[in-house]
């Protein structure tokens, strides 16, 4: 972690808040007395927040107006003082509860059109930024911190890693408290999990979703999950914590008894396929409304389905796609196309948190690993632009068209299997298997880019930066490409070979 005196806000979410949330904002001196960049968006937002589900026009142009001053404030003369840590925990903790209240005022929204969803989107890019800031303001606070724990242990710890819901402060501490029903969203260290976070047209820092059981006579909690490599599993809730996830957030149900029928309901039939010795596949299609494979949130809106057949699918809002990365999902094996894609609506892992039905409990970040999480987020957010505007694909190598192939045998030959089985489905195709590594290879030479890049700066790189950093390598590279491809004498292209419009 770089050290420096002041901190450069290029990305500062503008967070609309409800009037009945106005009371998380009492213990703040008003913006005329604290001249800083957080305090005046929180004012800019409060004013914004009355058009929700009034003036859906008039909501979007608000946030989106805030959303772009805000994030061009980067290379300018606005800084964060970190001299005074004080200020920075109140910062940190006024952005959560600021969150939680945008959180509350989706209950307001209601999509009938179009100019309702663009609201809705601009609505959520002001939650997601927000998250950013308190991301670089953690990372800062803790680099400065007196006793920085060695190892951060998931959905454990302290302020200001470790937040909690001020309503759940009296009964939640550590995922020792959590109860069955509850969900968690997170965020692993892959370039798979970057890819699923970044897919939807609405982009979002999480990639998994793991619903928690908690048996009623042991007490023993566990997780129903849906791996890419192994299918649906039920497991000790330790399992979980030692993947060692980047970020978690934890979500609770407001019905808990539906909660914990949902959960032992999915639960229940997860361990029954287990015990047969053939997993439930994993859903590539991401289709919620088959349950015969399951996605990782489908594992999720199936238990509620179970438990309240007569309802609608959670979360209340679902994401789409954009049609430029048609391709890329059909290879997946989303069954996308022209005509369908703009119906298409999927329950991407971040979609639960606008769910207006569950509260935000808590929520954990690893400050070591924020910065690695956000290149990649970033990386893959690019890449999917590319694909959407420019007509990019990823096309694997011969190489690695002969390994998947070869993976895809060895996958079904007994003798071999079981060595890796937790790294290669035995549902995946060849086609599958090649992209994967391709996205790997490719996401790689990006980030080595970055890490270079980050160098040149005196603090963490902000979002305007690496985007900046990655537009600059992709063009490079592009020029390299072309003339490799007619058969210059020059340096190789890094990654254009493997994807390229």
């Amino acid at each position: 972690m770089r050290h420096l005196n002041t901190l450069t806000l290029s990305l500062i979410g503008c967070v609309a808040v409800t009037s009945t949330s106005c009371s998380l904002f009492k213990s703040r001196r008003p913006a005329s007395e604290r001249d800083t960049i957080l305090a005046q968006a929180y004012s800019e937002v409060m004013r914004g927040t009355s058009f929700i589900g009034v003036d859906s026009k008039q909501c979007k142009d608000t946030f989106d107006s805030l959303y772009k001053n805000l994030f061009n404030i980067a290379g300018q003369s606005s800084y964060f003082d970190t001299s005074d840590l004080e200020s920075i925990d109140a910062e940190i903790q006024n952005s959560f509860e600021t969150r939680i209240a945008l959180k509350d005022s989706f209950a307001k929204f209601a999509l009938t059109n179009s100019v309702d969803e663009a609201c809705l989107t601009s609505a959520q890019d002001v939650f997601k930024a927000l998250r950013y800031v308190e991301d670089y303001l953690v990372e800062l606070r803790m680099d400065k911190a007196a006793s920085a724990p060695a190892e951060y242990v998931s959905m454990k710890g302290d302020f200001p890693y470790f937040l909690i819901n001020p309503k759940y402060a009296g009964e939640f501490k550590s995922y020792e408290d959590l109860k069955s029903g509850d969900v968690i969203l997170s965020r692993g260290n892959a370039y798979s999990s970057a890819a699923i976070a970044r897919i939807a047209q609405t982009d979002f820092q999480f990639s998994h979703l793991s619903f928690v059981y908690r048996d009623a006579e042991t007490h023993e909690l566990f997780t129903s999950e849906a791996h890419i490599e192994i299918g649906s599993v039920t497991a000790p809730f330790i399992d979980h914590v030692n993947e060692k996830n980047v970020r978690s957030v934890i979500f609770r149900y407001k019905n808990e008894e539906i909660a914990h029928k949902a959960s032992k309901g999915v639960f229940e039939r997860i361990k029954k396929q287990m015990e047969t010795g053939k997993n439930i596949d994993y859903d590539f299609s991401m289709d919620y409304r088959d349950d015969s494979k399951l996605f990782c949130s489908e594992v999720v809106s199936r238990g509620f389905k179970m438990a309240m057949p007569d309802e609608d699918y959670i979360p209340k809002f679902k994401s789409k796609f954009t049609s430029g990365i048609i391709p890329f999902l059909n290879t997946i094996g989303v069954p996308a196309n022209k005509e369908n894609i703009t119906k298409l609506d999927v329950f991407a892992p971040g979609d639960i948190q606008f769910d207006p039905n569950f509260d935000l409990v808590a929520e954990w970040r690893n400050p070591k690993k924020l910065e690695e999480s956000r290149f990649k987020d970033f990386i893959l957010t690019k890449m999917f632009e590319r694909m959407d505007q420019n007509g990019y694909q990823i096309d694997p190598s011969l190489k690695m068209d002969v390994q998947g192939r070869t993976f895809w045998l060895l996958r079904r030959t007994p003798i071999v299997r079981k060595f890796i089985e937790k790294k290669f489905a035995l549902s995946m195709s060849p086609a599958q298997l090649e992209l994967f590594m391709a996205l790997d290879k490719i996401g790689e030479a990006f980030y080595k880019n970055l890490e270079l890049k980050s160098l040149e700066f005196d603090h963490p790189m902000t979002p305007k930066e690496i985007y900046a950093a990655i537009d600059e390598f992709i063009k490079k590279d592009f020029e390299q490409w072309k003339k490799y491809k007619k058969g210059q004498d020059v340096v190789k292209p890094v990654f254009h070979l493997l994807f390229h419009p």
